[in-house]
């Protein structure tokens, strides 16, 4: 919701390199249900020889498929405890900030938000004097 108002001349992608947690090794799956589920994201899991790579589409999508915007979440082992420590630790966070365009309309911004409320998913970022919290507040500010 907004692309019509903005030219997406941003970043094609984004790839993360995210930890297999989990012995099954379904991390990059867990990922693309979240943005399925909260954002109603096309996403899909594909595995380019390398590794399990979830790739979920934003903004307008054409016709071969190919979105305007798209996060990459590509697996990888992390040996080394610490790292796995670090991956795990929400208190850390990365410091990494990203923009995603929600839908095609006012309502399809109104259900992932209020997706995000009931999940509990909301967090304010004290650098920002604009607080969020619930989806009036979010449908002001968008």
């Amino acid at each position: 919701y907004g692309a019509d108002e903005s030219e997406c001349l941003g970043i094609d992608y984004i790839e993360f390199f995210v930890p297999v947690v989990d012995a099954d090794g379904t991390t990059a799956e867990k990922i693309a249900k979240f943005y399925q589920t909260f954002f109603d994201a096309p996403a899909s899991v594909v595995n380019d020889g390398t590794s399990n790579l979830a790739v979920v589409a934003f903004g307008k999508v054409d016709d071969n498929g190919r979105s305007e915007q798209s996060l990459l979440f590509r697996e990888v082992e992390v040996e080394d405890a610490i790292m796995k420590g670090t991956a795990s630790n929400d208190d850390l966070g990365t410091g990494h900030h990203i923009s995603i365009y929600v839908g095609s309309c006012e309502d399809d911004f109104e259900v992932a938000a209020s997706n995000c409320v009931e999940g509990g998913l909301l967090w304010v970022n004290r650098q920002f004097k604009d607080v969020v919290l619930t989806v009036e507040e979010a449908l002001e500010e968008k």
